[in-house]
Parts: structure tokens; C-alpha cells; sequence
């Protein structure tokens, strides 16, 4: 039995009814549905491609099944705007590309591969442009394209729709982080799909192993979080190959430590331990250096 008391569940009903929406709302996330992917037209189980924050190019690594459909939802329901192949039945070139529409309506033109396996997906929403193209890895089939940070250690505590995301990483798509987030005191779990999470079925849920906390289980009887005694900035990282988690707190490194940005230039941004990158993923805390040299420590 789910060792779920009566009271947590009726807290949970309310937390989770109060943000149902927030998902829908979101930028930095494209759903992959469809009977090519290993969850078929299923909502609940949909996995996210992911784009940087202020980035119009989503991507993600997951595994298509050859001669099947799949498209692209904006919000992780039927019925909204979507991204669709232009022309029917379209498969990815020897580039990769295909050519995408924005629509709500007809036609309801889909994507298939013509080989299964995993593949990297870009979604480029500004040039209306998909590129397929497979993976070089394909040891083990790849489910899900993102993870999502849920719990009391966060601002937005319980409300799984603002979840932090654990991006894949594109070489070990099986690898998942979240660099330098504030974690308060409390505890976390982990969401696998953001809708079908808000159920809070255990089976969409990553929990602590309950003798080992570097462990992850899914789908665990109880609700087995991990513990975070001190609040600071974190980086964690999941393993889905060896099924590991690892919580860490970030590297500290001055302002002092990031090089200057030149006062007639555009804004740049560095990790917290003095790493310059071009697109700060969402949820992340960076040094931000203004055109005019100022550095100020900003959360995307």
C-alpha cells in the first residue's frame, strides 16, 4: 500500500488543482507525442524537449520507433497550437531536416524515422524547422528527454508544473543536471513527465532508495525524498544508466573571479564558478556582467 496519510493527499490535491495550469504557460518546454515514442499518444506520460531560457531551439535525446508518427505539443494537452511537419507523411532528410508548421488545425501532418532508435531532436521554432538525426548513442533505449526537480526545497515548493529541469545532456542522454539552483532546508523528488506527475502516481516519480540516498528508485512504495539540511546553491545530478543521484553544493567563485565585460558590449553571463555560456538554462543562477561592467547575480 502507498503510504500516503489522508491529510498529505488532501494538501497535495489542493497544491496540485492550484498550478494545473503553469505547465501550459511555459516557454522553455515542447512535448514529443506520438505512437513512435515508447509512451505512444499518452499525455500523462510525454516527455519535454528543452530550450535555454530566451531560446527559441528546443532539443532532446529519445528513442523513435521506424514507420510511426509523432509531432510536437506547446502545452502538455491536445487541442493548442502545435508543431507539425509541412508536408505529410515527412521523414528527415539525409540532414536530418524537416520543414515544421505552427497550427492548431488542418493539417494534422506528422513526423516518422525510417530506422528506430534513439535519435537527437532540435526544434528550431523560429525557423520552423526540425532536425532528426540519430544519436550516437544507442546502448539502451532513452525515454525521457528531460527530468523536473520537485519539492519543499524550492521556492514553488510542491507545484510540479514549475519544477526545476534537469537538462539531458546530449552525449550521455541518459545523464541529467541542474547546476547551481537555491535549495532551501527540506526534501525533493523527481518527476519523470510533468502531467502525468501531477497526478502524484507513484510510477511518474524518481524516489531516495530507502538504504541508499545516492540511489534512485522508480515508481517506490512510500515517498522517499531526498533531504537537503542546508540551504545554499546546488548542482544535482541523476544518472538514469547506473540509477544515481548526486547532490552536491556549487562551486563558489567571486565576482572578482569572472572576467570583465567590456562596457560597450551586450550582457554575458557566467556560471557561478566563472564559466562564460551563451544561454543560462532556466532555472539556473548566474553572474550577469552589463555593458557597463556591473556584475549582479540574477536567477533565469
Amino acid at each position: 500500500m502507498r503510504n500516503f496519510t489522508k491529510l498529505t493527499v488532501a494538501a497535495i490535491c489542493v497544491v496540485s488543482a492550484a498550478v494545473s495550469a503553469s505547465a501550459q504557460n511555459r516557454t522553455d518546454l515542447l512535448w514529443v507525442i506520438g505512437d513512435a515514442t515508447p509512451y505512444g499518444w499518452s499525455c500523462d506520460e510525454a516527455t519535454a524537449i528543452v530550450a535555454p531560457s530566451g531560446s527559441k531551439v528546443y532539443s532532446g535525446t529519445m528513442y523513435l520507433e521506424a514507420g510511426k508518427d509523432f509531432k510536437f505539443l506547446t502545452k502538455y494537452d491536445f487541442g493548442n497550437m502545435e508543431y507539425r511537419a509541412e508536408d505529410a507523411n515527412a521523414t528527415p532528410g539525409a540532414d536530418g531536416k524537416v520543414k515544421l508548421i505552427y497550427t492548431a488545425g488542418d493539417p494534422d501532418n506528422k513526423i516518422h524515422v525510417s530506422e528506430s532508435a534513439n535519435y537527437l531532436i532540435t526544434v528550431d521554432t523560429e525557423a520552423l524547422e526540425a532536425t532528426i538525426v540519430k544519436s550516437a548513442y544507442q546502448d539502451s533505449q532513452v525515454r525521457y528527454a528531460s527530468l523536473f526537480i520537485v519539492g519543499s526545497v524550492l521556492s514553488t515548493g510542491y507545484a510540479v508544473d514549475e519544477g526545476v529541469v534537469m537538462a539531458q545532456d546530449a552525449q550521455e542522454p541518459l545523464t541529467y543536471t541542474a547546476n547551481a539552483i537555491d535549495l532551501g532546508e527540506g526534501t525533493f523528488k523527481i518527476a519523470t513527465a510533468l502531467k502525468g506527475s501531477g497526478t502524484w502516481n507513484p510510477q511518474f516519480w524518481y524516489f531516495r532508495d530507502v538504504d541508499d540516498a545516492s540511489k534512485m528508485v522508480l515508481n517506490a512504495e512510500g515517498d522517499n525524498q531526498w533531504p537537503i539540511n542546508k540551504a545554499g546553491e546546488y548542482d544535482v545530478k541523476a544518472s538514469l544508466l547506473t540509477n544515481t543521484l548526486d547532490i552536491k553544493e556549487t562551486a563558489s567563485a567571486g565576482i572578482d573571479d569572472v572576467a570583465t565585460h567590456p562596457a560597450d558590449g551586450p550582457a554575458a553571463y557566467y556560471t557561478i564558478d566563472g564559466r562564460k555560456i551563451a544561454n543560462p538554462a532556466a532555472g539556473s543562477l548566474v553572474i550577469k556582467i552589463a555593458a557597463d561592467g556591473t556584475a549582479t547575480k540574477i536567477r533565469f
